[in-house]
């Protein structure tokens, strides 16, 4: 019987780790998960434009790379990646399962999930596959690795304007 790593341990560990991620850190993101069912495929079920569900404001500890910046015959072009840190308990509560294609918003830039990692164990024991002793260790966190992607390429954020309504009764805005 493991002497560390039971289920007092768990409640310490969970309520300072809410604490600090909650209060002091205090960073916050935008998390839009991929809504299957409306989202329109072909017959390789691929698709050119995704559908987002609404997003959730979540706690996270976000780790953002240098900026690349990238220069061809099209022009300049800009690369970043970034690891956002999720409690696992967090996004139990909001039932908000990460999955690689979903979308997170920091900083008004929007990062696209390449990869989710869940390693980080209290005392090093995963209570799920701890051979029938679910009373020691606890899953920590949830990190994800991913890229910024452009906003054209979302449904999420209106990138282009116009008004065709104007344009066809040959009146012009107020503003020209």
């Amino acid at each position: 019987m493991a002497l560390y790593g039971g289920q007092r341990d768990v409640s310490l560990f969970r309520s300072l780790n809410r604490e600090l991620l909650h209060r002091i850190i205090d960073t916050e993101v935008l998390f839009y998960t991929l809504n299957l069912d409306a989202t329109q495929t072909n017959i390789y079920e691929e698709s050119d434009s995704k559908v987002y569900n609404e997003p959730k404001l979540v706690y996270s500890i976000v780790t953002l790379d240098n900026e690349q910046w990238n220069a061809d015959d099209y022009g300049s072009d800009i690369t970043q990646t970034a690891v956002f840190a999720f409690l696992q308990d967090d996004l139990v509560d909001l039932n908000l399962p990460p999955h690689v294609g979903d979308i997170i918003e920091y900083k008004s830039r929007f990062f696209e999930i390449d990869s989710v990692f869940d390693n980080q164990y209290v005392v090093g024991k995963n209570p799920e596959n701890n051979f029938g002793n679910t009373e020691h260790g606890y899953s920590v966190s949830i990190s994800c690795q991913a890229h910024m992607t452009r906003q054209s390429k979302l449904n999420i954020v209106q990138t282009r304007f116009g008004n065709s309504v104007s344009i066809k009764d040959n009146t012009l805005p107020s503003n020209l």
